[in-house]
């Protein structure tokens, strides 16, 4: 009994110590120089500020013109080498991009966004590309 209430205190303290770390962030600008997939939603190429709405849950929205979308992650650790830069991460299948992590912040925690039926689908055909596309960015205003 003792030790499930120590547990649950320890649980607790952490919880509350990593919360400043995963909420709300006024994020960053960065420019997407094509076409691309998050989730669900096909967003075009442009101007993005990308902020997290709440812990798990980032937002795009377009700045210099229609389209936004909000998309649901998991966390991602980058060890104690990476780059700490603001930064979005595309898997590319030939000329078609999809969304895979975005890092905002001096947090060494990422956003891992889960694959789409339709970036599962190109993998399966033999369409993969290891390319991967890390575009960086300006703090948001």
């Amino acid at each position: 009994m003792k030790n499930t209430k120590l547990m649950v205190s320890a649980v607790f303290a952490l919880f509350v110590l990593l919360t400043p770390a995963f909420a709300q962030s006024s994020g960053f600008k960065v420019q997407v120089p094509f076409d691309f997939a998050v989730g669900k939603h096909t967003l075009a190429a442009g101007e993005y500020r990308v902020s997290v709405m709440k812990p798990g849950m980032l937002q795009l929205l377009r700045l210099d013109g229609p389209g936004t979308a909000a998309v649901i992650t998991t966390y991602v650790g980058g060890g104690p080498n990476q780059d700490l830069s603001q930064r979005l991460i595309f898997h590319s299948y030939g000329n078609h991009y999809f969304l895979s992590q975005v890092w905002i912040d001096d947090v060494n925690v990422g956003h891992e966004l889960f694959a789409s039926a339709a970036e599962l689908e190109y993998a399966r055909e033999g369409h993969q590309g290891q390319t991967t596309l890390v575009a960086k960015g300006q703090p948001s205003k």
